[in-house]
């Protein structure tokens, strides 16, 4: 079945219309039109020029110009669903995510505005100024063994999650004849390893260092720990330290 181009009834006045007319103009156009009268041969919606798709699939909006939603007033709530609720524009993933909010808080995904805050989109070249939250050290000394001894430790919980450590300590060795291996640690992570610290000269002093960026606001350890490579056992004399850095 095809399209049927209706006849023009201006000029019909006193003639009789037939059902066969009506079935041709009217139902069978129809049909047509909706592809319901043969799937093998009705109209179907392809997406070409002049007729309507059937899906949205390969749908291009190139000449698009407007688009509108009409209000739901009710924001979405199944994946996929790009919803309007009053004057907010709002697609759910996971969540309903408001698409025309502005700087709404750290890692939710909104519009930002420019500027310098944690909310707000950089602007341009800027400048970050490093500050000193908090500090914190402990002093000890231990024997060190042949196995890893701790030689001092210190705990702490930091201000903020997304403030840094830095980590200092220092050991003096009064035992110049053996050799030892030292560490930092930040909890169960190595910072630092020295290995082959002698005693020479006496009274030696050596430096560790470390650095962990965006510490978890919970309860932390620092340690040095000493071990004798060789030689005999030895009080060891120890400093740890953090300073505490926001931005």
């Amino acid at each position: 079945m095809a399209w049927t181009t209706p006849r023009d009834w201006t000029g019909i006045t006193d003639d009789i219309v037939t059902a066969a007319q009506l079935n041709t103009d009217i139902r069978d156009n129809l049909l047509f039109l909706g592809g319901t009268s043969d799937v093998t041969s009705g109209h179907t919606h392809t997406g070409a020029a002049g007729m309507g798709a059937a899906t949205m699939s390969a749908l291009t909006l190139t000449n698009l110009v407007t688009l509108t939603f009409a209000d739901q007033s009710a924001n979405p709530d199944a994946a996929g669903e790009l919803q309007r609720n009053g004057n907010d524009l709002l697609w759910y993933g996971s969540s309903a995510v408001n698409l025309t909010a502005g700087d709404a808080s750290a890692g939710t995904a909104s519009l930002r505005s420019l500027g310098t805050t944690s909310v707000k989109a950089a602007a341009g070249n800027h400048t970050h100024t490093i500050s000193s939250a908090a500090t914190g050290s402990s002093d000890s000394l231990a024997t060190v063994t042949g196995s890893e001894t701790d030689i001092v430790s210190h705990t702490a919980t930091p201000g903020a999650a997304v403030n840094s450590w830095a980590i200092f300590g220092a050991v003096h060795i009064r035992v110049y004849a053996s050799t030892y291996t030292l560490k930092l640690y930040y909890d169960a992570v190595e910072l630092q390893e020295l290995t082959g610290v002698t005693g020479s000269p006496a009274a030696l002093i050596v430096g560790l260092s470390g650095l962990v960026e965006e510490t978890a606001a919970s309860s932390h350890t620092i340690k040095v720990t000493g071990q004798v490579t060789s030689g005999s056992n030895a009080i060891v004399d120890g400093v740890v330290s953090f300073r505490e850095v926001e931005v």
